[in-house]
């Protein structure tokens, strides 16, 4: 009976971050191992420090970015907030939390920069507490100049209406790069369902204030109705991240999420060479990946296929490989 007891609560122990990462396709069970031994190792260098959350390592580590570790971890509820960290951390009690949180709603700013505002919490220390939990860091961005040939791409994936009621901005853009500005943790689930409206692009975060967030967002868009007249120049579309993206699949009965990702991509690659849209085609896609999988499993004895994307002429092509 004790048997089956510790049977049942070992099913319904819950996952651990690493072991969600795997099962919403982002990383396999040896990225873990990977970071295992990088957390263990530093506990050795510096014993003294706490010891770091799986999930900035494996960012360290390029294996998941910090968009996708906030994603699952607010999918299954396990986030650490901003003020759970100062309670636990001890740099503020309870009380002192809840009324900074109070006096924040109250001003209709985002509570990190109520709290520096205050002076309750130090520039240092928000610095310190924003990397811990979430990868990101938070700067002071001084003397930013917008640059004319960014406008148009900046201002199209983020227009004034999304970048006000989200309090976050777009900053730079470097190559098929741009930073954003965020003021609030929450922001990362906007940015990331942004990146999948526009994945020729990799999106990169920083926390800033509220009142950097103000005056950026007047100069930005006031930049927007300066040139509202000028005739746009069209950048020419780089495709290397969509034609770069791969995605392994175990489960495709199960993995309804992965494949309705690659079908999203597969589709946006096919109108951005200049085919036309198309609509309502999920089910045909989930069931030609079935089938995919079915056939390679079969003929290579390997459970998991990794799909890509090939590019010929006007065609998009969906590869698929069996996955060492």
């Amino acid at each position: 009976m004790q048997d089956q007891q510790k049977i049942f609560l070992k099913m319904v122990e819950p996952m651990k971050t690493g072991e969600l990462l795997v099962k919403e396709g982002f990383i396999n069970p040896d990225d873990i191992h990977e970071a295992l031994l990088l957390q263990e190792k530093e506990q050795d260098t510096s014993p003294l420090n706490k010891k770091r959350l799986l999930g900035m390592i494996l960012c360290d580590l390029n294996l998941i970015t910090p968009l996708d570790n906030y994603y699952v971890l607010h999918k299954y509820n396990k986030l650490q907030s901003i003020q759970s960290a100062l309670i636990s951390k001890k740099i503020l009690t309870r009380e002192v939390v809840a009324r900074a949180e109070k006096d924040a709603q109250q001003q209709n700013i985002p509570f990190i920069s109520s709290l520096i505002n205050s002076g309750l919490v130090s520039t240092r220390e928000m610095q310190i507490l924003l990397i811990d939990l979430f990868n990101i860091p938070f700067n002071y961005i001084n003397d930013l100049i917008y640059h004319q040939k960014d406008l148009n791409v900046l201002i199209q994936v983020m227009d004034q209406q999304k970048s006000w009621e989200n309090k976050s901005i777009p900053l730079s853009l470097n190559d098929n790069t741009i930073l954003f500005g965020i003021t609030d943790p929450e922001n990362m689930l906007f940015i990331r369902k942004l990146n999948d409206l526009f994945p020729q692009y990799r999106f990169k975060n920083v926390f800033i204030s509220f009142s950097q967030f103000s005056k950026l967002y007047d100069e930005l868009y006031e930049s927007d109705r300066d040139t509202a007249t000028a005739p746009a120049r069209k950048k020419p579309l780089d495709l290397s991240l969509l034609l770069n993206f791969k995605t392994s699949i175990k489960d495709p009965e199960q993995e309804n999420d992965v494949i309705q990702t690659l079908y999203e991509r597969y589709e946006l690659l096919r109108q951005l060479i200049g085919n036309s849209k198309r609509v309502d085609l999920q089910n045909e896609f989930k069931d030609f990946i079935i089938q995919s999988h079915r056939k390679i499993t079969q003929e290579y004895k390997n459970q998991t296929i990794e799909f890509s994307f090939k590019k010929e002429n006007r065609e998009v092509k969906i590869i698929a490989f069996p996955k060492n």
